[in-house]
């Protein structure tokens, strides 16, 4: 079976059934079944809460800089 790889921001569709989360983009579907993905789950989060964590901070610089600039 050919590995397929479906980057998270190239998802354009999601959905559950009993057979697990399918996950597709354009080029390809994966499914995911259940207890796979509840082994997944916490490093799914770990990293989700990381890129927000960053996103956050360079907002924050973003807004310091803007402020910066008007004073």
């Amino acid at each position: 079976m050919e590995n397929k790889w479906i980057y998270i921001n190239e998802i354009t569709t999601l959905h559950a059934d009993d057979d697990g989360v399918c996950l597709s983009n354009e080029y390809n579907s994966i499914t995911i079944d259940p207890y796979t993905l509840v082994d997944w789950l916490p490093n799914i989060i770990e990293v989700a809460f990381q890129q927000k964590e960053k996103r956050d901070k360079e907002k924050i610089e973003e807004l310091k800089n803007v402020v910066n600039e008007r004073v």
